[in-house]
């Protein structure tokens, strides 16, 4: 296999979170296949959200690298039933993880910002799986879902509109510019000893990400692992995808993740970060 399909492949696997939403939400085989790779999905995330308070508590410290701007959405049916966040009051609404979720906790702290309402309160909001919560939005069970952009794409595809994106949602919190919330995790007692290593993984990664950025044919001859049910899906799939890469402004990113740390202390509270009022030094690897 040569260098650049294993790039490629290596991105689409840790990045893209290869899924099959199928339609059919009652086909038990997909439905097991799309839990086991939204847990990939969601280990991942909880991985950088815990590290904030791991840190801190246990002693065995991680550090992460940025790697994915990309971040949930609001989806709904494109009936003009639903048209802003008000139009959510007393509706059911799924969200992706939990209820220390990151990207739900900055949604949290919009609503109470721009209109006096916690979504918590505000919705009849329930906590599920990714693919779960795309198949009970088709079967009429949930009014709206908060997913992630892979899901949310496979949605777009299929005729829902996007209602609010977390790229909205940021400015109103006072996050201005990019604002990484997936990446890489390592033990510093591994990066101490594997400095090379790490830099020559992200490198492949990054020089990854740009073939896929760049590149329509590599996406086409790559379609088979996303598991696109169409040309559309794929495009909306690779389209939500580049709009993620981040820019590596390291600057404005350490930034907007120690705001970020200050907001979701706020809502999250102990639970999510401990006693720490302040992002534990070293959480954020800068090499």
């Amino acid at each position: 296999m040569n260098t650049n399909i294993t790039k490629i492949i290596h991105v689409i696997k840790l990045s893209v979170n290869i899924n099959n939403d199928n339609n059919n939400s009652n086909n038990n085989s997909n439905t097991n296949n799309d839990m086991k790779n939204a847990n990939i999905l969601q280990y991942g995330s909880s991985l950088i959200g815990n590290l904030f308070v791991e840190n801190i508590e246990t002693g065995n410290k991680k550090s992460s690298t940025t790697n994915d701007n990309n971040n949930p959405i609001i989806d709904v049916k494109n009936d003009n039933t639903i048209l802003s966040f008000e139009d959510l009051k007393n509706k059911k609404v799924g969200i992706a993880g939990g209820s220390l979720d990151k990207s739900w906790l900055f949604l949290r702290a919009y609503g109470i910002k721009k209109y006096g309402k916690d979504p918590l309160k505000y919705f009849k909001s329930s906590f599920a799986a990714p693919p779960l919560i795309n198949g009970l939005l088709r079967n009429n069970e949930l009014d709206a879902g908060f997913n992630y952009w892979n899901y949310s794409a496979r949605l777009e595809a299929a005729g829902y509109k996007k209602l609010i994106t977390v790229e909205q949602i940021l400015p109103i919190i006072g996050i201005t510019g990019e604002l990484p919330l997936i990446g890489y995790v390592f033990r510093e007692s591994y990066e101490n000893k594997n400095n090379n290593t790490i830099n020559n993984f992200i490198k492949a990664s990054e020089e990854a990400r740009n073939i896929l950025k760049n590149s329509n044919e590599e996406w086409t001859r790559i379609s088979y692992l996303t598991r696109a049910n169409d040309s559309y899906m794929l495009e909306k799939i690779r389209d939500s995808f580049r709009n993620g890469i981040p820019s590596q402004n390291k600057v404005v990113m350490l930034k907007n993740i120690n705001h970020a740390y200050r907001i979701l202390k706020n809502i999250g509270g102990k639970r999510l970060v401990g006693k720490s009022s302040i992002l534990a030094p070293g959480t954020i690897w800068n090499n």
